[in-house]
């Protein structure tokens, strides 16, 4: 009996220690914005899926623990500036809490779960210049 209770000590322990993935969104809203040129469709896309937007407009998109890309289309434009088609993503604060509470676990749990990371440039301009004929 003692070593179930053991048991579930361990197991609680093992969950609770994985704090961005309890305390933290795994979701936020990204704004896009295509300069003057409005109506372009943009894909945002991570690991976690693929989310489309109109320009100018939001879209909520699941946080991952890798790059944010961004393209967006509109027929008769193309891309400004090329190299603003991706956003870095960071370790939130609580994920950093885990170094000390949760050990690999509970940074594997973040890491894979995407609550430990969010991007911090939530406004994305990517702008669009009339293709040369």
């Amino acid at each position: 009996m003692i070593q179930f209770y053991k048991l579930i000590i361990l197991l609680v322990f093992t969950v609770l220690t994985s704090c961005a993935s309890i305390t933290e969104s795994k979701n936020q809203s990204m704004s896009v914005n295509t300069g003057e040129v409005t109506g372009a469709q943009c894909t945002l896309s991570n690991s976690k899926g693929q989310y489309f937007v109109t320009s100018p407009g939001s879209v909520m998109v699941r946080n991952a623990c890798d790059p944010l890309t961004i393209t967006c289309t509109k027929k008769g434009y193309v891309p400004a500036n090329p190299s603003a088609g991706t956003v870095q993503d960071k370790a939130k604060g609580m994920a950093w809490g885990n170094v000390i509470f949760g050990g690999i676990i509970g940074i594997a749990v973040d890491r894979s779960t995407g609550a430990g990371c969010s991007y911090p440039q939530q406004n994305l301009f990517y702008p669009l210049k009339k293709a040369s004929e």
